[in-house]
């Protein structure tokens, strides 16, 4: 049986329920259907609980960081799972049987007593629900707390409604930022709850792998589009990716990708870097090869950054002698506690993933704009010159095949860094390193690495 029905003329949901083997009342406890009698033409209609109807907490402390082996358990239609987080601060994903159905979640105190933080509705998708805030504190001052069995869950006649209503007229001055709606309240009988809620994003910016591999002829259909040697092409990939546009994170396969907390900042001019420096910072990531000096006040104001968001940056041909002199290396930031490789160092694979999903939840666009994605390592931020309907467009049809990433690539080198071409043809490693990785090129002997990987595919 299948999992999606689409919608076909004439049909209705009693024979939709007949052709699968559902019944109506079913259909309508896992679809989000307004009015029955009146179906769209090629709409979803989902017919498995489990693509819908899933819930997971993300449970982070206010600087949006995963809170760990935290106890935590989760009722839902009578019944209660429970567990403990893991590293990303995850729980365990629930299924409710139906979109109504109430998930309450209680956390564990230092006391080993039970906290409620979140309630939510099941909702007709899947969710990640992010409990996100300095109320989180097990040690900190809470609210006061009934006299209650500890394991007593909240009253099910309480009555609850979603976080946000779409058909409610919305002021300017109320329009739901992007990423999870922060709702800090309490319950008739006095219980404190913390509700952040969100869609799982990558059900959101990602589309599912299609498990095939890039191809001989897919590397032959991008140097004939572009009209360059075959052994290039293979070169690049190599060099920017080890030849693979994909990896595991958990039971899914996703696009590689590289985050650049640079991209972040600079996106959002700034207003998150004094807060959440790991994913926003004016500067890069720390490099080994490169010296670092504390921006000063001018430095900042000339490059329209807050003052108060504080930060190394690399030294340059400009400074005076002094000034490079007083660099620091980051083996030196590092010692002296400046910096820590948690927060200041690049992370691949599903580390930069971490860091790509803490962004989503400040600002959706920009946190896939400041990615490089694929087998090319092709930035996001550059999705409206390549021809893409949007960011989330990129990144989806990146996370369908290895073909689709040699298509970005192909979309990148014509609308974008078309030099590249003439680069390519001359065998000039050292302006194809410039033009695709831009100035600081050297810190990572790009176009030796390049002009290696080619000599090795000219070979063969």
């Amino acid at each position: 049986m299948r999992d999606v029905h689409p919608v076909a003329p004439g049909e209705t949901l009693t024979r939709i329920g007949q052709i699968n083997g559902r019944s109506v009342k079913f259909l309508l406890s896992i679809n989000d259907i307004p009015n029955p009698n009146r179906l769209r033409i090629g709409q979803k209609i989902y017919l498995k609980k489990e693509l819908v109807l899933g819930v997971r907490f993300l449970l982070q402390d206010g600087q949006r960081d995963p809170i760990r082996d935290l106890g935590y358990q989760i009722y839902f239609n009578k019944k209660v799972a429970r567990g403990r987080t893991g590293p990303e601060g995850l729980t365990q994903q629930i299924f409710t049987d139906a979109i109504k159905d109430e998930v309450v979640i209680y956390v564990e105190r230092l006391d080993k007593s039970w906290k409620p933080v979140g309630k939510i509705l099941s909702g007709p998708r899947n969710k990640l629900v992010s409990v996100t805030t300095d109320r989180l504190k097990l040690d900190g001052k809470a609210l006061p707390h009934p006299q209650e069995p500890v394991n007593k869950p909240l009253s099910p006649k309480e009555p609850v409604k979603p976080a946000f209503d779409p058909k409610k007229p919305q002021s300017p001055a109320t329009q739901p930022l992007p990423g999870p709606k922060t709702t800090p309240t309490t319950t008739p009988d006095g219980k404190p709850l913390t509700i952040v809620e969100g869609e799982i994003p990558n059900v959101d910016f990602l589309d599912v792998y299609d498990g095939t591999v890039m191809t001989e002829a897919d590397y032959e259909w991008a140097a004939k589009e572009l009209g360059v040697e075959l052994a290039a092409i293979k070169a690049f990939a190599k060099v920017e990716s080890g030849g693979a546009g994909f990896l595991a994170v958990g039971k899914r396969t996703v696009p590689k990708i590289l985050y650049e907390r640079h991209k972040f900042s600079a996106a959002t001019k700034h207003q998150y870097s004094s807060k959440y420096p790991d994913i926003s910072l004016p500067t890069a990531y720390y490099n080994a090869k490169a010296r670092y000096v504390k921006a000063d006040a001018a430095y900042k104001k000339k490059r329209n950054v807050p003052d108060d968001v504080d930060y190394y940056r690399p030294v340059s041909k400009k400074d005076s002698a002094a000034t490079k002199a007083a660099a620091l290396s980051l083996e030196q930031l590092l010692k002296s506690g400046a910096a820590t490789k948690e927060k200041d160092k690049y992370i691949a694979g599903a580390g930069s993933y971490k860091r790509l999903l803490k962004a989503y939840q400040l600002d959706q666009d920009a946190a896939i704009e400041s990615c490089s994605w694929g087998a090319f390592q092709i930035m996001g931020e550059y999705w409206k010159t390549m021809r893409y309907e949007s960011a989330k467009d990129f990144s989806r049809k990146v996370s369908r095949s290895p073909r689709e990433q040699m298509r970005s690539f192909i979309l990148y080198i014509k609308y974008v860094s078309p030099k590249i071409v003439t680069h390519l043809k001359n065998l000039d490693w050292a302006a194809v390193a410039a033009a695709y990785n831009g100035p600081r090129y050297k810190d990572n002997a790009y176009d030796v690495k390049l002009a290696e990987e080619y000599k090795k595919f000219k070979g063969k």
